[in-house]
C-alpha cells in the first residue's frame, strides 16, 4: 500500500476523530489539577517565604509536573504524530515542486537559468566594453583631427601676419631716397602663398595616446588637402589687401616726406608727429580687424570641437542590449578564501549594526558562541575584558 494510502485510510481517520476530543478532555483535566496543586505551593511561598518544608513540597510537586507532562504528551501522541504525518506528506509534496529546494526539476530549471543568464550579462558587458573602447578610439581620433586642423589654422594664420608685418615693416621705413624702391618693394610683393609651406607643414600637437605616427601622417595630408585651397585663396586675399591699403597711401606719405624736407625743423617735427599719429591709428584698426577675424576662426574651431564632442557623447549613450536578455537580480556575494576572512566581515558589521544593538539582541544572535565560553570557563578558560563578566547560576535539583 503507498504511503497516500497509508494517510487516509480508514482507521487513520477513526483514530483522529476518536482519540482526538478525549486527549484533549483529559489532558485539559490534568493541566488543571497541576496548577491547582502547584499554585497553592506558591501562594503559601508569597505570603511566608521559602522554608525547608516548602522546598521539599515544591521539589515533590516539581517531579510530579514532569510525570504528568509525560502522561499528558503520551496521550496525546498517536493523534499529533498522524497529524505529524500527514503534514510532513504535505510538505514533501511541495518541496518536490519548489524552486527553492535543491534537486528539484524547479530548482535545477534555475540553475541552468542562473547560469545562462550570467554567460548573457558577461557576453553583454564584453560588448558594451569593446563598443565604449571603440567609440571612446573614434572620438580620440576624431579630437586628433580637429586638433590638427586647429594646429594647421594658427601656423598659416602665423605666416599671414608674419609676410603682413613684413610689407607694414617697408612701409614704415619709407624715405624720399628708398621711396620708389620701397614702392615697387610693396607692388612687386608676391600675393601666392609660398610653395613650401604646404609640404612643410607639420603638426606640432602631441600624439595621443592609442595613436599610431601613420595615422598622424594620414591625418595630416588629408587636413592639408582639404585646407589647401582655403589657405591659398586666404593668403592671397590678405597678402593683397595689406598691399593694397598700404600702396593707396605711399603717394600721400610721399608729400608729407617732402613738405618735411622742405619745412623748418618745427613744422617738420609737427608734420612728422601728425604723420605717425595717423599711421598708428591706422595700424591699430589693423591689428583689431585682424583680432576680430582671429577670434571669428578661434569661435568657429570651438564650435566644431563642441559639435564634435555631442555627438560622440550622444553616440556613447547609445550602446544599448543587442538582442534578447533575460531578466536578472544581480546581488554581490562575498566567497570566503580563507576563514581569516570572516574577522574583517565582523568588524564591518560590529561598525555598521552591532554597535548600535542592545545586550539583549547581541546575547542571543550569539547564543552559540557564548555557550561555548561558558564551557571554556568550567575548565578555568575565562575571558578577562572591562565588558565581560561571569555569574554563578545556581539550580536546585
Amino acid at each position: 500500500m503507498s504511503q497516500e494510502l497509508a494517510i487516509i485510510k480508514q482507521e487513520n481517520i477513526q483514530t483522529i476523530v476518536s482519540a482526538a476530543p478525549q486527549s484533549y478532555k483529559d489532558n485539559k483535566l490534568s493541566r488543571e489539577n497541576c496548577e491547582a496543586a502547584g499554585k497553592a505551593i506558591l501562594d503559601a511561598i508569597v505570603q511566608g517565604g521559602m522554608t525547608d518544608e516548602l522546598d521539599q513540597r515544591a521539589a515533590q510537586y516539581i517531579e510530579k509536573a514532569r510525570k504528568t507532562v509525560k502522561k499528558m504528551n503520551e496521550r496525546r501522541a498517536p493523534v499529533t504524530q498522524l497529524f505529524d504525518t500527514i503534514r510532513k506528506e504535505f510538505t514533501v509534496m511541495e518541496n518536490a515542486i519548489d524552486p527553492t529546494k535543491e534537486g528539484t526539476i524547479p530548482f535545477k530549471l534555475q540553475q541552468f537559468r542562473n547560469k545562462f543568464a550570467a554567460k548573457k550579462r558577461a557576453d553583454e558587458e564584453e560588448r558594451r566594453r569593446k563598443e565604449y573602447e571603440r567609440q571612446q578610439a573614434e572620438a580620440a581620433r576624431t579630437k586628433m583631427r580637429q586638433d590638427i586642423e586647429d594646429d594647421f589654422k594658427q601656423q598659416f594664420q602665423s605666416l599671414v601676419n608674419r609676410d603682413c608685418n613684413a610689407l607694414t615693416a617697408i612701409d614704415n621705413a619709407v624715405t624720399l631716397d628708398n621711396y620708389e624702391a620701397s614702392f615697387k618693394q610693396v607692388k612687386d610683393y608676391s600675393t601666392e602663398l609660398p610653395a613650401d609651406f604646404l609640404y612643410n607643414l607639420h603638426t606640432l600637437i602631441r600624439i595621443p595616446a592609442g595613436i599610431t605616427v601613420d595615422e598622424i601622417r594620414k591625418a595630416e595630408i588629408e587636413t592639408k588637402e582639404r585646407l589647401a585651397k582655403q589657405f591659398k585663396e586666404q593668403y592671397e586675399f590678405e597678402i593683397d589687401s595689406t598691399k593694397q591699403y598700404i600702396i593707396d597711401r605711399l603717394p600721400s606719405k610721399k608729400t608729407n616726406l617732402e613738405r618735411m624736407a622742405q619745412a623748418s625743423a618745427e613744422e617738420a617735427a609737427r608734420i612728422k608727429e601728425e604723420m605717425e599719429a595717423r599711421q598708428r591709428k591706422e595700424a591699430e584698426e589693423q591689428e583689431a580687424e585682424r583680432r576680430r577675424k582671429e577670434e571669428e576662426e578661434k569661435q568657429k574651431a570651438e564650435m566644431a570641437r563642441q559639435q564634435s564632442e555631442m555627438e560622440s557623447l550622444f553616440g556613447q549613450q547609445a550602446v544599448v542590449s543587442s538582442g534578447y536578455q533575460p531578466k536578472v537580480k544581480v546581488a554581490q556575494k562575498i566567497n570566503l578564501l580563507n576563514p581569516e576572512g570572516i574577522m574583517p566581515i565582523l568588524s564591518m558589521w560590529w561598525s555598521k549594526e552591532g554597535c548600535h544593538l542592545s545586550v539583549e539582541e547581541l546575547t542571543k544572535m550569539f547564543k552559540k558562541q557564548i555557550t561555548f565560553c561558558e564551557k571554556l570557563a568550567k575548565e578555568g578558560t575565562y575571558i578577562s575584558d572591562e565588558s565581560v563578566e561571569y555569574v554563578e547560576d545556581v539550580k536546585a535539583k
